[in-house]
Order: C-alpha cells, then structure tokens, then sequence
C-alpha cells in the first residue's frame, strides 16, 4: 500500500531548514527604512501623477543595476547591498545590508540620499519622515499598481480595516540582526517582543493621524492593535520557553494566504483570500519563493526569517534611524545584556506586553511597564547598551539617548515646533533639529546640558539634541550635515592657548576637549552657513575659533566689572543693562535697543574674530556683552544666558525663536 506524504510536516521542516540556514557567528545588521513622500507644503503626492512617485523611481533607476516592474509600472530597483521598493501609497523603501557596523549603514544611505534629494527637489518634493502620513486620510491615498498591494486591500478591507491605514499611511523603520543557534534566535525572539512597546515609544514619531493630531502615543502600534488578527502583535505561545522553529513555522502555515505566487504561466500571482497556507500545500512541497512569500505575509513585532527582523520603531530622520540601529546591535549582541533583561523579564507574558502597549499609548512616560515605570526600562536600556558600544559608536546613540535622558518623543515635540507662532502647518516637513554641544565634565567623564536650552528651544519649535565631544572633522563634517543650527552654551574657560596668550593668574579651568571641537565646529558651521548661537562661553568660543581673542578676567579691565557681572541666584532676574547697536541684527532678533540681562562671567571678548562686529555693550563699564556676523545667515553670540529667562523675559524668546526660525529655513531648503 502506497504510504501518504504529510506535507505539512515536508513544508515545516523546510522552513526549519531555512530557519536553520541563518545560524552564523557574526553581529551584522540590516536596515530598512520607509519613506513618505510629499510636496512641500506637506501635501500628498501620487504614483502615478505627472512629477510623482513613478516619474521619481524612473529618474532613480539609472544608478541600479536591475528594476522590477508591475506590467509597465516601475516598483522597485536593486544594486549590490541595496533594495529600492514602493511601499502601497508609494513610500519609497530603502532596504540594505547585512552591514557589520552603523557607519557602513550610513555610508550607504547617505549615498540613497545623494542620489534621491536632487530628483526630490527637481519635483518639488520631500521626505518629512514621518511615521504616518502628516496630511492625509490613508483610503483617500492612491494605492500603487501592484496586485498583491490589491488583493491586500480587499482582505484586510474586510477583516481588518485599520489595516488600510498601515498600508498606505504609515512608514517604519526595521532592524535585522543575526542569531548563532536556535536556543539564541528564540531568546532574541522573546526578549525583541517583550521590549517592542518599549521601543515603540522611544521611536514614537507618529504626531498626526489621518490628517489630525493623534489622540495618544503610538499610532503604529494601535493600528496594529486596533486590527486583532492573528498576523500580527506577539507571536502566540512564543514568550514559553521551549518555543522553537517548528514552532514559527506552523504559525506560518496556519495563517490565512491572502495571495500566492501563481502556479501556470502567464499568472504570476493568484488571490486565494482565507485559504491557510496548509490547505494551499496539502498536496505537494513549496518552493523556496513560495516560503519566502509566506514569510513576508504576517506582520507581528518581531519577524523570523533566516535573520530575525525587529518591526516596532516609526521611521524617524536618519540621525535617530542610526542611533536606534546602534541601540538594537547593542543590546542584542551582547550576551551579558540579554542575560540581564532575561533574568529581568523572563515572566512576562502575552497579556503584559499587551497591557505596557495600552499603558505606553495611553500615558507616555507616565506609563507604568511590567512593574516599573517606564523611565526605568528606558534608562535600563540605555545604560545596558552604553556598555556594549563599539569604537565610535556613542556619537551615533546620541541623539535617541538625548530624548530618553530629557524623556520627550520626537513625536510629542512635533505639535509644538508647528504651532501658528512659527508659521509652520502641522506636518511641515521644516522641523529644525539643533545640536548643542555638551558641557564636559571632567571628573565623572559624561556630557551634560542645562534644561533651560532643551525647553527654550522646543518652546519655539526646534528639536534639540546633544551633540557627542569629537574633534574629529570626519564627524564634525557629519554633525554639520545633519543638524539645521548649533547653539554652543555656557561652560568652563577657554584655554587661553587657543588665542595665542600665557594662563593668567584668574583663569579658571579649561576644558581642553570641548575647545578643540568648537575649534572646528565653529569654522564649519560659518562655512556651511548653518545659524549658530553662541551664550556665554559659547560667545567666546565663537569669536576665539575665528581668530579673536578673549579678556581673561574683566577685573583687569574695570575694577567694578567682578560684581556687575557675577550675580547671585536666582538667574531668571536681571542684574545690569545692556545697550544693543540700533541697526544690529541682535536689536532686530530681540525687539528692543535696551535690556536688562542675568550674567554670570568673569571673561569677555577683547578683539574681536574675523568677520564679526559687537552689536552689544555693558554701558557700565564697557563690557562686550553681543557679537554678531554680518552677511550670515545668523551667527550671533550674547554674553548674557537666555536660558534662563525665556519664560518670564520675552526679549530672550524672541532670540531663541529667531535663532530657531533661521534653522527652519535651512530645514526647508534641503528637504
């Protein structure tokens, strides 16, 4: 009697094979990242509209080496280590790798964004990187023609219609990493699941929801929730110990098809709708293309494949991307981290990851996660991943490690850097991003930053970030293309060797790291026109890295100088006046000639840099007290710290909100 063949049994041990196939000893890492497309007011673009998505890939595609076509509709494009694809609405996908480190990755997209801005710009188009939709309703975005993005419309129409909104409105960020084993793909696996909510929130870059405000945290993650298919979410049973490959695999041949690739000629793909893939393979073996499809149509937190895909994160500008990158390598490849957070969360389970997900979207950081609030895991993860970092790879971290130390998302900044005082819409893709060089502390080796710049800034609409301390102009040239301003605050003296002069016997300690990045920071951002503002020491950095020179100590130069300029607390109050040059730019940026200002200095400008002008005196003693540089964009510094009087003192808005308003139109120039 002839024996039946179990398929199911054929098809799942082949996908155990392919599970299998991707154990390797190494600590690579893939990346895609989606983007929305629109015009520059923030408008929607179409595929198949003139100076659109198509005309764009059409444009794009000379500098591949092969493109994928749908009938005669260009989808997609590939070259070595690189994918182009067009996500439903046409969100134009980057997916590149295995990478062994976060500079490759930058490397290669920095090369993506050489070749896409300039076809962007000719079109009038942009990349806001958002990650959803800033203007639009998803349904009323044109699908592109693909039948599978067709026949996924119709299932998830039905079934699941938040699912639309996924599709064509929202755009994500996706790391892959590598495992050596079974055992370690499986710790990966639950550990990825169990942080997902975690790293959702720290990746929260969704402000607007089908063309509104959103209403809580989170947008990916509950439309993902919002559509209660057993495709996506957490993987059931996969937070057990003892989940295995055979495990995934038949909850991939349990799952719902949708579509399948087409089995006669001229029939590439065939709707097949609530059809499992066992039913579909009863009768015979897949093809390898055939499992790979079925891999890709089931969307939970974490993915395996013959890597292990980790799917929370919204898509975010390329500086954050790479600090989440380094963040996912770090706590991933270290096995001394994974045993932490195993020993930490090893209890947890489907019904948890559920409750920190309604918890995250609900309260932010007043959230309370697995026990704990939230600020907790995320300084845990930060702390964690510190301790894994590479050579060179802090400077990378930054920027998501600046957001979680002063706990605010880029989406919860967005609304207020598009209030109508800055004439911005919601959704402008002219978000400025200013980087603020750290304070040096050199006794506990960290970096720190007075909050009175982070909130004076987001006030008026910028999104402040950290800046790593590097001199190194590979990294400066990197941090200049990446940032829309640069403001340089307060801090220790300035080494009087920077100005040509011998230590004088009141001079306090320098910092000899932060001199010598300004040094080159300060010439960079001149030089690219980038608006830079300098408080304080940041004043007297700005005019001694152009060749100025600096009064050690004011009591040299006036004997009254030691009490007008060093005033007790608090600072929010003002301790002198300051006379501003009528025709200055300071004047203009500040509404007034006249003010009264906090101060807390005993150095001051003496000669002046190349280029600049003193726009501001201390008319009790001749002080400088503002330079300024004309013919710049804006390059301004005050000796005076409008940190601290923002919030009671208009005069110090109005600068930080100028200041901000020239980083805007650097942001909107290129895209």
């Amino acid at each position: 009697m002839e024996s039946k063949i179990d398929f199911h049994k054929v098809n799942r041990d082949k996908l155990v094979a392919f599970f299998k196939s991707g154990e390797k000893f190494s600590q690579s890492m893939g990346f895609e990242l989606e983007h929305i497309v629109v015009r520059r007011d923030g408008s929607p673009v179409a595929y198949s509209e003139p100076g659109g998505i198509r005309d764009v890939l059409l444009r794009l595609a000379p500098s591949y080496e092969n493109a994928s076509y749908e009938g005669e509709n260009i989808v997609g494009m590939q070259r070595k280590g690189i994918a182009i694809s067009t996500e439903p609405a046409g969100q134009i996908e980057i997916s590149a790798g295995p990478f062994s480190s976060v500079c490759e990755i930058d490397r290669a997209y920095l090369n993506f964004r050489k070749e896409l801005d300039p076809i962007l710009d000719e079109f009038g188009l942009v990349t806001p990187m958002l990650g959803y939709h800033p203007t639009a309703r998803a349904r009323d975005l044109e699908l592109i023609p693909k039948f599978r993005y067709d026949c996924m419309t119709d299932f998830l129409g039905k079934q699941a219609p938040e699912g639309i909104c996924m599709m064509r409105g929202s755009a994500s960020l996706q790391i892959s990493i590598d495992f050596e084993t079974e055992t370690d793909a499986m710790r990966k696996l639950r550990i990825a699941q169990i942080l997902g909510p975690i790293l959702a929130f720290i990746c929260d870059n969704s402000p607007v929801f089908e063309g509104e405000e959103a209403k809580e945290n989170m947008v990916r993650t509950h439309i993902w929730d919002s559509m209660k298919h057993d495709r996506v979410g957490v993987i059931p049973g996969s937070l057990k110990r003892g989940y295995s490959y055979a495990d995934y695999a038949d909850y991939i041949l349990s799952r719902e098809a949708i579509l399948v690739p087409g089995e006669n000629e001229g029939e590439p793909w065939r709707y097949v709708g609530n059809a499992t893939f066992d039913e579909l393979y009863a009768h015979r073996e897949m093809t390898q293309a055939e499992l790979e499809h079925a891999l890709s149509m089931v969307w939970p937190d974490v993915r395996l494949k013959n890597f292990l895909e980790i799917r929370p994160a919204d898509a975010m500008p390329i500086e954050y991307s790479l600090a989440y990158a380094v963040l996912v390598r770090a706590l991933f490849y270290s096995r001394r981290t994974l045993d932490v957070l195993e020993t930490l969360l090893d209890w947890v389970d489907e019904g948890h990851v559920e409750a920190a997900k309604k918890s995250l979207m609900k309260h932010g950081y007043g959230a309370e996660v697995y026990g704990r609030p939230v600020e907790f895991w995320a300084d845990l993860l930060l702390v964690l991943a510190s301790g894994s970092l590479r050579p060179g790879e802090a400077e990378y971290l930054e920027p998501i490690a600046s957001m979680v130390k002063h706990r605010f998302t880029l989406a919860e900044v967005w609304p207020r850097l598009m209030e109508k005082r800055n004439g911005m819409p919601a959704g402008s893709p002219n978000a400025p991003v200013i980087g603020i060089v750290p304070r040096y502390d050199f006794e506990w080796t960290g970096l720190a930053v007075s909050d009175g710049y982070l909130g004076g800034l987001l006030e008026v609409g910028a999104i402040p970030i950290v800046l790593p301390a590097t001199s190194d102009p590979a990294h400066i040239e990197r941090l200049v293309a990446s940032c829309d301003g640069f403001l340089i605050p307060g801090g220790q003296d300035i080494d009087p060797a920077r100005y040509g002069s011998l230590r004088e016997v009141h001079t306090h300690r320098s910092a000899t790291a932060r001199d010598a990045m300004e040094d080159v920071l300060v010439r960079a951002v001149v030089e690219a026109d980038k608006p830079l503002l300098g408080i304080c020491r940041g004043m007297q950095s700005l005019n001694v890295a152009l060749g100025g020179t600096l009064q050690q100590d004011i009591r040299d130069a006036c004997d009254q100088s030691e009490s007008v300029h060093m005033q007790n607390r608090p600072y929010t109050l003002p301790a002198h006046m300051v006379e501003i040059v009528k025709d200055s730019r300071l004047a203009e940026y500040v509404g007034a000639t006249r003010l009264g200002v906090n101060t807390i200095h005993h150095q001051s400008v003496a000669k002046p840099g190349k280029g600049l002008v003193v726009n501001a005196i201390s008319p009790e003693d001749g002080i400088v007290e503002g330079i300024e540089m004309p013919g710049k964009r804006f390059v301004v510094g005050v000796q005076w710290h409008p940190e601290h009087m923002w919030r009671e003192r208009p005069h110090s808005k109005r600068l930080f909100k100028a200041f901000v308003d020239a980083a805007a139109e650097v942001r909107a120039e290129r895209g």
